[in-house]
């Protein structure tokens, strides 16, 4: 009689036991169909407005479509006359890799320059913050059209500045020598998200890493060589990810400043995209050369992650 009793309490209670998870996992599923919903129109999103979309390109890269005719099947000819007969494919494609290049590694040298001088306790430091940062929030047509007349031979305001010191007359956007160097210093002048992700990241720097170079005799140099930059590398990964992709979308500076010219220096691809198009009426050609961009995009960046793992370093010893 003495064990029964406790073997009866212990039925009931794993009875009791085992009923709550059978409750616990019908509110969990209801949870999660609850999320799902949720979540439902963004994902509807992705696929009607991105995925989508993406996919009819790639079926239209195939074709030959001018917008006011039925899409007509070629196959692969779209992308044989892209590598075989187009010139301006490759002229576009060095134009886009000198721009890309000189804008991402100038923008990365001044924003992380600009951050460091902004990170130091100075007289009227938001100020300059401000200051620094206001070019990145106006418009990319706005900021064209300014520098435009900056860079006009007779009446803009940098010659004018170059004639206090006696030199001469530059043609800037007008030749091919200085003209993309021209869209490289707008693309750094615009470069205030750069410094304040800059600005950001010096901020959360350990300071007594700092400390630790002056106790052993360190000045800044060492300080922002053995500390600042390997802690920095993260922060400077990213914004290598972001100003690549975004260098090499560069259309609005080219069709407003030089309409791709003087002699295709300036023949950006989304601008060399946007004229096949729209102006020469060949979207299937104009998506074949997207979907090229597409794949010359992943495998740079594709390329940068692999690299990362030997100049990208963490806080906590891993890269």
């Amino acid at each position: 009689m003495s064990v029964s009793k406790p073997a009866a309490i212990q039925t009931a209670a794993s009875k009791t036991f085992t009923a709550k998870p059978a409750s616990y996992k019908s509110f969990y599923r209801q949870r999660v169909w609850v999320g799902y919903i949720c979540i439902l129109p963004a994902i509807l999103g992705i696929f009607l407005f991105t995925i989508g979309p993406m996919l009819y390109s790639l079926y239209l890269s195939f074709t030959d479509w001018n917008i006011l005719t039925d899409a007509k099947w070629i196959g692969l000819a779209n992308y044989t006359n892209i590598f075989t007969q187009d010139l301006f494919f490759y002229n576009s494609l060095k134009a886009t890799a000198i721009y890309s290049v000189g804008a991402v590694a100038a923008s990365m040298i001044y924003a992380f320059i600009i951050a460091l001088f902004l990170n130091q306790n100075i007289k009227g430091r938001s100020l300059f913050r401000a200051i620094f940062f206001i070019p990145s929030i106006i418009p990319v047509l706005a900021s064209s059209i300014l520098w435009t007349w900056l860079y006009d031979v007779d009446f803009g305001v940098i010659n004018h500045i170059l004639g206090w010191f006696g030199i001469e007359k530059q043609l800037w956007i007008g030749s091919p020598q200085t003209s993309v160097m021209s869209l490289i210093i707008l693309a750094v002048w615009g470069s205030g998200n750069v410094i304040v992700i800059f600005l950001a990241g010096l901020q959360d720097v350990p300071q007594h890493l700092h400390e630790a170079v002056e106790i052993d005799g360190g000045n800044w140099w060492h300080k922002l060589r053995a500390v600042t930059i390997p802690l920095m590398t993260p922060i400077i990964f990213y914004n290598v990810i972001l100003g690549l992709v975004n260098s090499f979308t560069t259309f609005t500076q080219a069709y407003t400043m030089t309409k791709g010219g003087p002699e295709d220096s300036t023949l950006f691809y989304a601008f060399f995209i946007h004229r096949e198009a729209f102006e020469h009426q060949s979207m299937g050609y104009a998506c074949a050369l997207a979907w090229i961009l597409f794949v010359i995009i992943s495998l740079l960046t594709y390329l940068l992650f692999k690299s990362s793992s030997g100049w990208v370093h963490y806080e906590g010893g891993k890269s």
